[in-house]
């Protein structure tokens, strides 16, 4: 099937945001057909300062946003912008990466799994009193809940059936990935880093210098120096046998040895997302948040969308929130959130609109699309 150049900014429905470039990328690769090669014939609205790429996934016109900063008031000045110069959207998703608590419901939460809104908390909104932080909650003060088209999508989500249809579909997706962007020169880039690098310490053990000399690590058990801030953990040699023991990972070990490539396929989980200014990078205060808000994920920006456009978060468990926390798993956990969004975007029905055209030599005629992704006929 063909699709043709939408003709004018009304004709896009759907948008993504991505914080980092690593998650950027990654959307990138799954779009199907770019709209903006060599030239941006959409514009934009007078005072928007955003840069936007623009394309296909299904039957959907698609808008791309790059954020210049991390962070909710970026994200809340870069969505107000969005809406400004796309009237029509229906769908806002903010794909990326976020900090996963290690369990929910009794279950194991693992590394490149993909975590979907059901709720956004602010969780560092509050006062800060002697000894304790109480969080501002206040009908005045918490986020709406979910816009009502993004609450039935939720809905038919979570629904057993086209939750399974969504897994296989973004596992599908994910392998097809893999094996493109080797051809074109990604090397390793996107593949699973392995079973052995999902490490999660017990949260009592931080990630500092043990049995040294360090004067700094060694005043309390909460004191870290700048130096093991910055170390990894084989450098610290951080102790094997402190690290958490978790079934999913013996049963992905079982599959990987069988030779099959299910041992990477991402699970998806739904939840209500913890949203800040800071990056969570302690395991207590992980699991004293989680537990007391009902969180399953940390990140940076939702705060800052959620009340300004209709959205939803959709985003792969980059690390656990620890100070044993790396990059190692972000370009695996990029790809596996961006394919869970192009399957659920390929799902949802497209709404009644006019004739599109394509733009050239000045003028809007009908014409057929062109400038297809360079991954498009694999990933199908």
């Amino acid at each position: 099937m063909t699709f043709r150049r939408p003709s004018r900014r009304n004709d896009f429905e759907i948008a993504f945001i991505c914080a980092l470039d690593v998650e950027f990328e990654a959307l990138c690769l799954v779009v199907e057909e770019f709209w903006d090669e060599g030239e941006n014939v959409y514009g934009k609205a007078e005072g928007d300062a955003n840069n936007y790429r623009t394309g296909r996934i299904g039957k959907h016109n698609v808008v791309l946003l790059l954020l210049s900063s991390i962070g909710k008031v970026s994200a809340a000045n870069a969505a107000s912008s969005l809406r400004a110069s796309f009237p029509r959207l229906r769908l806002v998703a903010l794909v990326g990466g976020c900090a996963a608590a290690p369990r929910s419901n009794g279950a194991d939460i693992l590394l490149g799994d993909v975590i979907i809104s059901t709720g956004v908390i602010q969780y560092d909104l509050g006062t800060k009193h002697p000894g304790q932080f109480v969080r501002k909650n206040s009908v005045k003060t918490s986020l709406s809940k979910p816009h009502k088209e993004v609450a039935n999508i939720l809905a038919a989500l979570q629904v057993s059936t086209m939750k399974n249809n969504i897994t296989g579909r973004t596992s599908n997706l994910l392998v097809n990935l893999q094996a493109s962007t080797a051809m074109l020169g990604y090397g390793i880039k996107y593949q699973y880093p392995g079973i052995r690098e999902d490490q999660l310490f017990e949260a009592t053990y931080p990630h500092k210098h043990h049995n040294t000399d360090c004067s700094i690590c060694n005043k309390s058990a909460d004191a870290v120096c700048d130096t093991a801030l910055h170390t990894s953990c084989e450098e610290l040699r951080c102790q094997n046998h402190q690290l958490v023991h978790r079934k999913r990972l013996d049963e992905k070990l079982s599959s990987c040895q069988t030779g099959a490539m299910s041992h990477q396929n991402p699970a998806i989980w739904f939840g209500t997302f913890g949203s800040g200014d800071t990056v969570m990078r302690s395991a207590r205060d992980r699991d004293r948040i989680a537990s007391q808000e009902n969180i399953i994920a940390f990140e940076m920006e939702a705060a800052g969308i959620w009340d300004e456009v209709p959205s939803i978060v959709i985003k792969g468990a980059f690390d656990y929130g620890d100070s044993h926390k790396n990059k190692r798993w972000q370009a695996f956990a990029s790809a596996t959130a961006a394919c869970t969004a192009r399957a659920i975007i390929e799902q949802l029905a497209w709404t009644d609109r006019g004739e599109v055209m394509m733009f050239t030599q000045g003028k809007f005629k009908p014409c057929l699309a062109s400038a297809r992704s360079p991954l498009a006929p694999w990933l199908t």
